[in-house]
């Protein structure tokens, strides 16, 4: 037994990175189920550097037992970065090797640049690279009080004080940020002046609807189905859809890829679009009208009939709205498509002159965007929504 514990501990040790001394290049034993990539990033060094230290090329196999030089960057944390802070993704970063090599953490590094900790990087992306001397010299955030009036949820109040409704339901410990009732006392974190509620009879748009639940995707990649089981009102669930939907290299016949990719924001695990949807939902009994192609202001003016007839509308956009580039994809066929990076779907269930609200299955939230942002995002998808009738 004490032979065993021996074997066992040689070789934990044997597949453990050690410590990288600067300037100095170390030596790794290559484990069972590692890759290049796996390997950089443990030692916080790109793929094709240690491809180049060892004269192999950067696609190729390496097998359990092989030896690898691992050179040193040689450089302090920051020396690649430009004097703003900013850096260029090359080919192999990763949020995780970038961290290791600017001195900082992944959510540091995701929250700075409004990415899903586990999101897929694109090569020629420019990120901030926040600093812990930036950080810690940040002012910290005021707070005030406020009472929920009637009618009031926590994306207008949001609104109103500048800041999120995540962040109030942070601030004040809520178990989700779209509940909260007439009467309650909220902690606003924010030192901003209040923006007064519009008057009643200036707002030429207000329309809400009720009783829409707030589902959390259960994949990473089905925030498609989720909306249609929100959409629904809970009348069939994101499971039952995604186990009839079809699949496709074509997000337009059915989904793309695997519904559970380990990343966010790829183009090969992908989803669905409105079209494939459609399918889906037929094969449950379900009838829905596509909305696609048209001008925005077409658009614009069908969410808004269809949320004035009480339906709420599946959404494509992209995630938290961030702003992307579409890239055109050859399909098995020769089919040219427009896939978008970190594509996203969410269901709008209010609107009024400022914006759109609508439920977000990523994290089960409801956010807010403005009609300019809800104009840029439609249109990398050519203005696509699904309602269901």
């Amino acid at each position: 037994m004490a032979r065993v514990q021996i074997l066992v501990l040689f070789l934990v040790l044997a597949i453990t990175p050690a410590p990288v001394a600067a300037g100095s290049p170390t030596t790794h034993t290559v484990a069972w189920g590692e890759t290049l990539y796996s390997i950089a990033r443990a030692y916080g060094v790109t793929p094709q550097t240690i491809a180049n230290a060892n004269g192999i090329d950067v696609n190729s196999w390496v097998y359990a037992g092989q030896r690898l030089t691992i050179p040193s960057s040689g450089s302090s944390p920051g020396e690649s970065k430009t004097p703003s802070g900013y850096y260029t993704v090359r080919a192999g970063d990763t949020l995780y090797s970038m961290a290791a090599r600017f001195g900082t953490t992944v959510d540091a590094l995701s929250a700075t640049n409004n990415l899903p900790a586990n999101g897929l990087l694109y090569v020629g992306w420019t990120l901030k690279v926040p600093s812990a001397a930036t950080a810690a010299a940040a002012p910290k955030a005021q707070t005030q009080s406020y009472i929920v009036q009637a009618g009031e949820y926590l994306a207008l109040i949001a609104m109103r004080y500048n800041t999120t409704a995540e962040a109030i339901a942070l601030a004040n410990s809520l178990p989700n940020s779209w509940l909260v009732y007439a009467g309650q006392r909220l902690t606003i974190p924010t030192a901003s002046t209040p923006i007064p509620p519009p008057a009643a009879s200036i707002s030429s748009i207000n329309v809400r609807i009720a009783n829409v639940p707030l589902y959390q995707q259960k994949q990473t990649l089905t925030c498609e189905e989720a909306s249609a089981a929100m959409a629904t009102r809970g009348a069939i669930s994101e499971a039952q859809l995604v186990a009839v939907m079809p699949r496709s290299d074509n997000p337009f016949a059915g989904i793309r890829g695997r519904t559970n990719s380990p990343y966010f924001g790829g183009l090969t695990d992908y989803g669905v679009y409105a079209q494939g949807l459609q399918k889906g939902l037929s094969a449950l009994g379900y009838k829905s009208q596509v909305l696609y192609g048209q001008s925005y202001d077409d658009f614009k003016n069908a969410l808004l009939d269809y949320l004035r007839a009480g339906r709420p509308i599946i959404w494509w956009h992209t995630w938290q709205d961030t702003y992307q580039t579409p890239v055109t994809v050859k399909m098995s066929d020769g089919t040219p498509v427009k896939l978008v990076p970190y594509e996203h779907a969410g269901v709008i269930v209010a609107a009024n002159d400022r914006g759109v609200t609508y439920h977000d299955p990523y994290d089960a939230t409801v956010r807010f965007v403005s009609w300019a942002d809800h104009r840029r995002v439609s249109g990398y998808f050519d203005n696509m929504a699904l309602v269901i009738q």
